[in-house]
């Protein structure tokens, strides 16, 4: 089972620069993935998408990498000519508007157009080849981080599951109870009527019966028993398991809600109550895993 809380990092060199490649991921209900990634290796950014969704499945994840090129990795073109130009325009403009004129080099940066940065693409696919295993390293750690942060999501949700399982078991031996507990009231209350005259044994049964059969809870235990050892199955798994954790505890939530409505007796309420409570510790705590 793998958290989808994590954090990972790696850095290495390639033969046009140094490379830091930090992923984070947190918990989100589907796989959202956001790259952080300088304008020269944004040719990589398909590449990259696709690995990253090799290590995870769910989750919101931030994939950042800084980049520091070496000497002589780029090429950079002037264009004084259009520069002449611009400047000639520039200073006319100038005139016209009777405004100082100190022209700047940085003008030109912002310009665009006039100095370029020519990269061949060809050295950047060969580039790929060294930059690949960084950011393979950084998903692995990432990963590792999730794993460990689920094992101890995981022992937890069993500490949930044994606790759900003894209310359960409780409210399973207090169900058995009812039929008991509704013949004796049921004849009381028709003793303290007609004390004198003999109860009719075989009316009373009948009566019994029909409030036996309205608080009848054996079948919602027979699914909540169901769903609570398939949960603890899923806990064996190593793959992906959050959604359909998510699943069946909305089918326990259904179930045990049955029960409350179903159930008259006080303890059996109570026990309700207390597995609503674990129940709902159990969702938040699956809404992180992956």
């Amino acid at each position: 089972m793998r958290s989808m809380t994590g954090f990972g990092y790696a850095e290495g060199k390639g033969a046009l620069g140094a490379y830091r490649v930090y992923v984070k991921g947190v918990n989100h209900r589907f796989l959202d993935i956001a790259l952080r990634l300088p304008r020269e290796l944004s040719l990589w950014e398909e590449k990259i998408s696709g690995i990253v969704r090799q290590y995870a499945s769910r989750g919101k994840i931030e994939l950042r990498i800084d980049f520091e090129p070496s000497e002589g990795a780029f090429t950079v073109t002037v264009d004084t000519s259009l520069a002449w130009a611009y400047l000639k325009a520039l200073k006319e403009l100038s005139e016209a508007l009777s405004l100082p004129f100190e022209p700047r080099v940085e003008w030109f940066l912002e310009i665009g157009n006039i100095v370029e940065i020519r990269e061949d693409t060809g050295v950047w696919l060969e580039e790929w080849e060294k930059f690949s295993p960084i950011l393979h390293s950084a998903l692995q750690s990432f990963l590792a981080y999730r794993m460990e942060e689920g094992k101890k999501l995981c022992a937890d949700l069993r500490l949930q599951l044994a606790e759900a399982e003894a209310k359960l078991q409780s409210i399973e031996e207090k169900s058995g109870k009812v039929r008991e507990y509704y013949f004796e009231k049921l004849l009381k209350k028709v003793r303290e009527v007609v004390p004198q005259e003999r109860v009719d044994e075989a009316l009373l049964l009948q009566e019994v019966l029909f409030y036996v059969d309205r608080s009848d809870i054996h079948e919602e235990i027979v699914r909540l028993k169901a769903h609570l050892g398939r949960a603890r199955g899923l806990l064996e798994q190593d793959g992906v398991i959050g959604r359909e954790f998510e699943f069946l505890l909305q089918e326990m939530h259904r179930e045990i809600n049955t029960i409350g409505s179903k159930s008259l007796d006080s303890e059996i309420s109570s026990l309700v109550v207390d597995m609503k409570t674990i129940l709902e510790r159990m969702r938040e705590q699956v809404q992180n895993v992956e």
